[in-house]
């Protein structure tokens, strides 16, 4: 770290000494029993503000008013993030976060990652995850391998599903809108002083537009089939024994030869299931063991490459513990075992290949009031991670948060972080000869100063050391690590305002990235320098919500292929605007309205594929 950054930290920390606070005023609580941000007030439950995470949440309430229906179209919308997709619903699609792709953030199902051995970008599951029946979805930016090892580089997503409220419920809902696009989905639940159960169902289909350009050709169907279920049993007041079974399954077509190829489709499967048991002594000390099992298959039936099958596990077992020594002072650990098993018929002639991992890690947060009117908190962790197939690492987490109690509102923090991304099952398999693979490793750090809700300032910076590089030509690609450092930084501002005497809120986020070449000096591709969102909210009644929000992405630079040569193109930037109206009919009946692109934007987010024209949604949903 040069003579700049370490200026830039001791000012912010200086500065925090008269002038801190914490960056969301909130009463919501956190479970904290390995680090990952679970905003819920049960188990060992602190206030949000004992972090000095960046920390973002999405609520179900605005996953339905702004009409959300894949993960990446409700993170986009963040500071920090921008996405491609290769067409429209159920295609593939990308992930960035601060510059890095979706290989470099963890993403999470109620807590367990979805890990796809041959696939480590997720592309293919990313836009499998519908909102649907989704509680909230927790964001925690910067890196987190101190906590949650592999691939937590960038930072992590953690999807949490509903559960069951006291008494029971029903739940029925049902969609229609452009492109033939319909849904229908309903919900069981029941919870009481011995337990609790919770099931979904919903079924998502739409006739779709053509997956690649022009939008008009021949159409490329979708189907997404989501299966939730939860169950708890409390054999002691303060013990809870849970099951839970997740399984998503979509059918796509796509374009391989051209707009009008009607051979070309695929489908996937993924199944989690798992146990879990929570025991907690008054919120004092706790213990959290869990086993999950996650199985994913993909199949690949394209006009030009023929039929191919994709397969992997991944198993995983941990226990935690977390001990608060005083009111200041908590303590917290655990031990990790994952396996990983993947079976892709490009690499190992096709047999399945495996590699294991076990891991330790601690935490330790302090909170304090000092002398010069600032409440201060440290927080630290350590891990470390032995693998069977490659290099073990060592990871940390330092964070540091000063608010002022002298002007309530006012914040600054800085964290410094390690993470590493492992090797996939396929890059794994086929490394460059005479070579064998590292994980890559990256160290970076962040620093925040902000005003309550009003405005927020973040500037991060992160360097990245072997990074895996892909060579030679299929069938006889390979990878290896690159000897130069990459390096990404960048800058994000957000804020929001509420205008209470017109009960209109006004919100925004602006992200610029400064570095957005790779170690070899080629440009990173689908990556844009500057994104921009701003979100309008008005509150007719309180029954009756209006909003509408605008996204803006600059430039990027893409590649064009013919054959097996790429040219480098650049992908204009574009504006979009959606409109949402949600109205609470009565106390169980719901209706809500979405229009989307209502300027028809003619845009790419991933050259020579199309994307959504303007397009009408509605949805109703009965609960009793």
């Amino acid at each position: 770290m040069n003579k700049i950054h370490i200026s830039i930290l001791t000012a912010v920390f200086l500065a925090g000494t008269l002038h801190a606070a914490t960056d969301r005023n909130t009463t919501a609580e956190l479970e904290d029993l390995g680090g990952i941000i679970t905003v819920t007030p049960d188990r060992v439950s602190e206030p949000l503000r004992n972090t000095t995470a960046n920390v973002t949440v999405i609520t179900s309430r605005e996953i339905q008013e702004r009409g959300y229906q894949s993960l990446p179209d409700a993170l986009k919308r963040l500071s920090g993030f921008s996405a491609y997709f290769n067409g429209g619903p159920g295609q593939s699609s990308g992930l960035f976060l601060r510059g890095f792709n979706s290989g470099s953030i963890l993403i999470m199902l109620d807590g367990v990652p979805l890990k796809d051995p041959t696939d480590p970008s997720f592309s293919f599951g990313l836009s499998q995850i519908r909102l649907d029946d989704v509680e909230r979805i927790e964001v925690v930016k910067g890196a987190q391998s101190g906590l949650w090892g592999a691939d937590a580089v960038a930072g992590v997503i953690n999807v949490i599903t509903k559960s069951a409220t006291p008494g029971g419920h029903v739940s029925l809902r049902g969609s229609y809108g452009s492109y033939d696009t319909k849904s229908a989905g309903i919900t069981l639940s029941a919870s009481g002083e011995v337990g609790s159960f919770y099931l979904s169902g919903d079924h998502f289909k739409t006739g779709g537009f053509s997956a690649t350009l022009p939008r008009d050709a021949e159409a490329d169907r979708s189907t997404n089939d989501t299966l939730h279920f939860k169950g708890n049993l409390h054999p002691t007041p303060n013990s809870t024994l849970g099951i839970f079974y997740h399984n998503i399954q979509g059918d796509f077509d796509y374009d391989s030869t051209g707009p009008d190829d009607s051979l070309s489709d695929g489908t996937f499967d993924d199944s989690l299931i798992g146990l879990r048991y929570d025991y907690d002594a008054h919120g004092d000390f706790a213990l959290h063991a869990m086993f999950s099992s996650n199985h994913i298959e993909r199949q690949l039936n394209d006009a030009i490459w023929g039929s191919s099958r994709f397969e992997g596990d991944s198993e995983r077992a941990l226990f935690r513990g977390v001990w608060r020594i005083n009111s200041n002072q908590r303590l917290s650990g655990g031990i990790e075992y994952n396996k990983i098993v993947g079976q892709s018929p490009f690499a190992n002639n096709g047999d399945a290949t495996s590699y294991d991992n076990r891991a330790i890690y601690g935490n330790y947060r302090y909170i304090w009031d000092d002398l010069l009117g600032a409440r201060t908190i440290f927080d630290a962790t350590l891990r470390y991670d032995d693998f069977s197939a490659f290099d073990n690492k060592a990871t940390y987490r330092f964070g540091l948060k000063r608010e002022c109690n002298l002007l309530p509102g006012f914040f600054t923090s800085a964290n410094l972080y390690s993470a590493y991304t492992a090797p996939g099952i396929y890059q794994w398999t086929k490394p460059k000869p005479g070579s064998v693979l590292k994980p890559e490793y990256t160290k970076g750090f962040e620093v925040s100063a902000g005003y309550k809700e009003l405005l927020k300032v973040t500037y991060f910076k992160s360097r990245i050391e072997d990074r895996l590089i892909p060579g030679g030509t299929w069938p006889n690609d390979y990878y290896y690590n690159g000897s130069g450092k990459e390096t990404h930084d960048g800058i994000e501002v957000e804020g929001r305002y509420e205008f209470s005497t017109i009960h209109t809120t006004l919100g925004a986020n602006y992200t610029h990235l400064f570095t957005l070449k790779k170690a070899d000096g080629t440009p990173a591709i689908r990556v844009p320098r500057n994104t921009a969102n701003l979100f309008l909210d008005y509150s007719l009644r309180p029954n009756i919500h209006l909003g509408a929000d605008l996204q803006y992405v600059g430039k990027r630079a893409d590649q064009k292929w013919v054959g097996w040569t790429p040219s480098d193109v650049t992908l204009k930037s574009y504006t979009v605007v959606n409109l949402s109206y949600r109205h609470q009919i009565t106390p169980n009946l719901q209706l809500s309205l979405q229009a989307h692109n209502i300027f028809d934007e003619d845009y790419e987010t991933a050259y020579g594929y199309s994307t959504e024209g303007r397009s009408l949604y509605g949805k109703v949903e009965y609960k009793f």
